[in-house]
């Protein structure tokens, strides 16, 4: 499925609406989709340290102001982050770079602008992107609505920026609306925490309850929404069903958008392959990662099932872009037998976004939207929560979620004013998360054979005999293209399976900015 959309960001910079409703009050804003060519939000030190891919990600943007009077940017909306961030126009990257595109703020002409103590601002991505600055006040707005006195970081350097799009700042700007205490001065520095965007329209009077609804839309439509303090019934297919979020195994505090993730199959041609059943394990619903990560033994058996190849020069698996056609789906379902399934088409994780890219028998390659990981939960970004309506609530710590309708138009909004988000037909109970009985280290290794596999010319139907991989690793760069060496034999040896992933893992450790920083002192006043 060809996903063609390349919006510049000088055209995302035209004002897509906000729209607050008196009765009920909510506010909902239309964010535009772009690719860009890499996303910083491959996940914040301490939470996972993995590389995504290097090649153009899908990312949500919206349109918010800063500052008296007002200075436009296009800020990245991140549901795994709880920090709003904007470079400074004296920026090491702003300096370099041309940023007026996206936002670069001007302090010294907004009149509501409050430097404070000067309490410093850090925030490192695993991938070791860092952004470093001060924390700030002044007036952010969307759209009409003003929130005054709003906290921020304000960027003055960076280190390990990913390229493009505005100098080395994809988006030149995160507006993270996770929970207020894994801010990342809270959770780096032990500081306390202030109140967020999000918190601000509770207490400003623009919505009652702090909680959003996540509406990502069909991959190929310009818009998706965000409805802040309701739910747009209208936008999912009943039932909405409640999860309560709950702490990463090991942890005792709520940090991230984390619920109990129990089984997932593959359905294709009235057959079903499943691939893990009745084990719990976290899963993050993170709008700021693109894709789908997944413990090492559950994408080793997803990959397998595709026929997938780990090519060391390409970040992520290769599979035979005939998966486009396939009549398969992946359900995942949370919260045991009771809790909510969501179905997801196979063909919208195939992307054929590498110009060129061929195996070695002549057929074409395409990526697919999920990796691996040696890490013990579910990482479920863009390629999973289009497929899901989300709705988040901060105050009582509980998701509910339901399969999304696609391209849908019409609207009927309901306001989130108590404990009980409207529509939810039942909120199933916590399970007690417990570690899975098998490890990264029991399924890897040339001994082990694939699980029931489709053949990388997939028809739409599963075999009925296990196999391995069509294709093997070691692709190396060719004129016509990347190619992958093939075995075309379906019954090859389990020495020839897909290899172990090749993923780079970011180690992010402390890094200086007290030279840049000082240097930069003298455009606060």
């Amino acid at each position: 499925m060809p996903r063609s959309m390349q919006l510049a960001l000088v055209a995302i910079a035209t004002l897509l609406p906000w729209t607050v409703l008196a009765s009920p009050r909510v506010l909902n804003m239309d964010f535009v989709k772009a690719r860009t060519p890499r996303s910083p939000l491959q996940r914040r030190a301490g939470t996972v340290n993995t590389r995504l891919s290097n090649n153009d990600d899908l990312q949500y943007l919206a349109n918010i102001t800063v500052g008296t009077p007002p200075q436009q940017f296009v800020v990245q909306i991140d549901t795994g982050s709880s920090d709003l961030w904007v470079p400074s126009d004296q920026s090491d990257v702003c300096q370099q770079d041309d940023c007026s595109q996206t936002g670069q703020f001007d302090e010294r002409s907004s009149s509501t602008f409050d430097i404070g103590d000067r309490e410093p601002f850090k925030i490192v991505y695993g991938d070791s992107s860092t952004y470093a600055g001060y924390l700030v006040t002044d007036t952010v707005a969307v759209g009409d609505t003003k929130l005054d006195n709003a906290t921020f970081g304000l960027v003055l350097a960076s280190k390990n920026t990913p390229q493009g799009g505005g100098g080395g700042f994809t988006t030149n700007g995160v507006w993270g609306i996770s929970f207020e205490n894994s801010e990342s001065e809270v959770v780096e520095q032990g500081a306390s925490q202030y109140t967020g965007i999000v918190g601000l329209m509770k207490e400003q009077g623009v919505i009652s309850r702090m909680a959003y609804s996540l509406w990502l839309n069909d991959p190929d439509a310009a818009a998706g929404s965000i409805l802040f303090g309701g739910v747009d019934t209208d936008k999912f297919t009943a039932p909405l069903i409640g999860l309560p979020i709950v702490p990463q195994s090991g942890s005792s505090q709520v940090l991230a958008m984390n619920v109990e993730f129990t089984s997932l199959t593959i359905n294709s041609g009235g057959k079903t392959l499943v691939l893990q059943d009745n084990v719990v394990r976290s899963a993050i619903l993170d709008s700021g990662t693109t894709i789908t990560v997944l413990p090492t033994d559950l994408a080793t058996k997803v990959l397998d099932a595709f026929g997938a190849v780990i090519d060391p020069a390409i970040p992520e698996p290769l599979v035979a872009c005939n998966l486009n056609n396939a009549d398969a789906q992946f359900v995942y379902q949370f919260g045991g037998t009771s809790g909510p399934k969501i179905t997801i088409p196979v063909a919208d994780l195939v992307d054929p976004h590498i110009e060129g890219l061929q195996f070695k028998d002549g057929s074409d390659a395409c990526t697919l939207g999920i990796e691996g990981a040696d890490i013990d939960f579910l990482l479920l970004g863009d390629t999973f929560l289009r497929s899901a309506y989300v709705v988040y609530d901060l105050e009582s710590k509980q998701i509910a979620l339901a399969q999304a309708k696609l391209n849908v138009t019409t609207s009927n909004v309901q306001e989130i004013t108590g404990d009980s988000i409207p529509g939810v037909q039942t909120v199933v109970p916590s399970l007690a998360l417990e570690k899975p009985t098998h490890t990264a280290s029991a399924i890897l290794g040339p001994q082990q054979t694939a699980v029931q596999t489709l053949n990388p010319n997939f028809n739409g139907q599963l075999t009925e005999n296990a196999g391995t991989a069509s294709f093997t690793g070691g692709a190396q760069s060719a004129a016509s293209g990347r190619s992958g060496s093939g075995s075309g034999n379906q019954n090859a040896a389990s020495s020839q399976k897909v290899p172990s992933m090749a993923l780079t893992y970011a180690v992010c450790g402390a890094i200086s900015f007290t030279s840049i920083l000082f240097g930069s002192l003298f455009i606060l006043r």
